[in-house]
């Protein structure tokens, strides 16, 4: 499944009212509100329409390695648990030293909503879209995009990379407009 440029903005254009306190190339605290909204004109749920089915979905089948070709060489991803979900990690393949690292995870939370999502250090910015709830929880050098599916459950798009906590999560808006097309709308 391609991603339009439509739905690629939905994510991030959710983010950009909260993100633009950011100073480029510096890390730190935003300082935009982190409860402010964002709203676009269009997203049409693809998916199922019933959010409980959230528990029966892998999260491997929610990204491919090709839909990461941009950043790099990726195999096909590594299921496994962490906590309470069930994850997906996909781990960049370097191709020499001064290649930065890059591992991207989708992990789906069936008993976890948004409200349960844990600040790293950083805050968490909260944004809505099109009935969609989002929250980004940035952290050194990594960033979580926490989907809203349901009021008790989530899907978490992580991304860490050894080029900074801002390009983290760059990564992670764009993976989590890919990821988000997939789940089901409540």
């Amino acid at each position: 499944m391609s991603l339009s440029r439509t739905s690629a903005g939905i994510v991030v254009g959710a983010f950009v009212a909260i993100s633009v306190g950011c100073s480029p190339g510096v890390e730190g605290q935003p300082e935009g509100s982190q409860t402010e909204k964002a709203t676009a004109s269009s997203l049409a749920p693809s998916s199922p329409s019933s959010a409980d089915s959230l528990a029966g979905i892998d999260p491997c089948s929610l990204l491919k390695a090709n839909e990461l070709s941009k950043y790099g060489n990726f195999p096909q991803g590594s299921p496994g648990n962490v906590g309470v979900g069930k994850q997906c990690d996909f781990q960049k393949t370097r191709e020499g030293a001064a290649d930065s690292t890059l591992v991207v995870s989708v992990n789906v939370r069936a008993d976890q909503g948004l409200d349960d999502a844990q600040d790293m250090g950083q805050g968490v910015e909260r944004a809505e879209n099109d009935g969609r709830e989002y929250a980004r929880i940035p952290s050194e050098g990594s960033c979580t995009i926490a989907i809203g599916v349901s009021e008790s459950s989530r899907v978490d798009v992580y991304a860490g990379t050894t080029a900074g906590t801002q390009k983290s999560c760059e990564i992670a808006d764009e993976v989590a407009a890919m990821v988000e097309q997939k789940l089901p709308q409540s």
